[in-house]
């Protein structure tokens, strides 16, 4: 058992003052009662509760020393979680253009539209999955790499949730719109022209590489084929698992739309802007070319370094697929915890204040 906050625990030296002094004056100065002779008085008896007048004060004082306690927040170890260390993780995501496609139904597309707004796309679906897998992770450490034709490091690994969480809502996805200089229109993070896996692959590894944690591990997140970039992905991938025999690295990769259902936000073959309906919402239609997939290079990737391979059709289906990886691939030993056990004494506090009033309401009020 430990206290959260066992300064507050000093507390108790005033109250156990004023509780003495409080004993110490009422012996001190019992109640008197005047009568015109003591016939009467000595020759009563006093009954068995007036030797116990006390005691109604005596509880409250003990339970004023256990608000204290429960002020202090007493905590037990939770016996059901094992101790060890955390683990890291280095968050691998595609945001080349073709993450702008949405993976479901078109009825589901009109729910969507019905309840005002737009469906999530590719991109949209894998942040929001990550943001939970972030907030949920309380004692690792988590990294992220970007990539579309380039990689780049957007944090290191770190336990700061809340600016990883900041910089994960910052990203801007390339909608394809471009200035006159080819910059993106929508203030885009990195422009997505292609899919550099291999590039994204060393970049990761790199922020796990020396780690002195014993669970490393890496999570690709693509749509695509490797077609940019300066890295071979199989080489990368082998040359993790060579460097890391004693302490392995794990690449865990994810292929996402790979269904029949994938539509792309419509564009004006003119002026190159979104198609939009009556109500404002994007016009969605399929692609006219098929998006490059190749499931044996991730599958080979995730082979080679111990990790696993998981490819989703749908939107639902990736959200299952990155829920059954945390259950069982990343299942890492846990720090030790402790369980807050400050009601117990708070309750127990709280009932002998209410005994002490009705006590000293009842046998032992002390006047008439």
């Amino acid at each position: 058992m430990r206290f959260e906050s066992p300064w507050l625990l000093g507390t108790l030296v005033p109250v156990l003052a004023a509780v003495a002094y409080g004993l110490w004056r009422a012996r001190a100065r019992p109640t008197v009662l005047r009568f015109p002779t003591l016939a009467a008085v000595r020759a009563a008896r006093p009954a068995w509760w007036g030797r116990w007048h006390l005691a109604p004060r005596v509880l409250q004082a003990a339970a004023l020393v256990l608000a204290v306690v429960a002020l202090a927040r007493p905590q037990v170890e939770d016996t059901s979680e094992i101790t060890g260390e955390g683990a890291d993780f280095v968050i691998a995501l595609d945001m080349s253009g073709s993450m702008n496609a949405v993976d479901m139904e078109p009825e589901r597309i009109m729910d969507y539209h019905h309840q005002g707004r737009e469906p999530p796309n590719r991109f949209e679906t894998a942040r929001e999955v990550l943001r939970r897998f972030i907030a949920d992770r309380a004692q690792d450490r988590i990294g992220l790499v970007i990539f579309s034709a380039k990689a780049w490091v957007k944090f290191p690994l770190t336990l700061d949730r809340d600016a990883m969480l900041r910089i994960l809502d910052g990203l801007v996805l390339d909608d394809g719109l471009r200035g006159p200089e080819g910059t993106c229109l929508n203030g885009c993070t990195i422009t997505g022209e292609a899919t550099a896996i291999g590039d994204a692959l060393g970049r990761a590894f790199k922020r796990v590489e020396h780690s002195d944690t014993r669970s490393r591990n890496i999570i690709l997140i693509t749509d695509g084929d490797n077609n940019a970039g300066s890295a071979a992905p199989e080489e990368v991938a082998r040359f993790i698992a060579s460097e890391t025999k004693d302490r392995p690295v794990r690449v865990f990769t994810f292929l996402v739309g790979t269904g029949e259902n994938t539509f792309m936000p419509a564009r004006n073959p003119f002026t190159g802007q979104p198609i939009l309906t009556p109500e404002g919402f994007r016009v969605y239609e399929r692609p006219r070319e098929p998006f490059p997939v190749n499931p044996p290079l991730l599958k080979s990737i995730a082979e080679a370094t111990g990790g696993s391979y998981h490819e989703a059709a749908t939107e639902d289906e990736f959200r299952r697929e990155f829920e059954d990886l945390e259950k069982t691939e990343f299942r890492t030993p846990a720090l030790q915890r402790w369980r807050e056990s400050y009601l117990a004494p708070l309750g127990v506090a709280a009932a002998l204040v209410l005994l002490g009033e009705v006590l000293g309401l009842g046998v032992f009020r002390r006047w008439p």
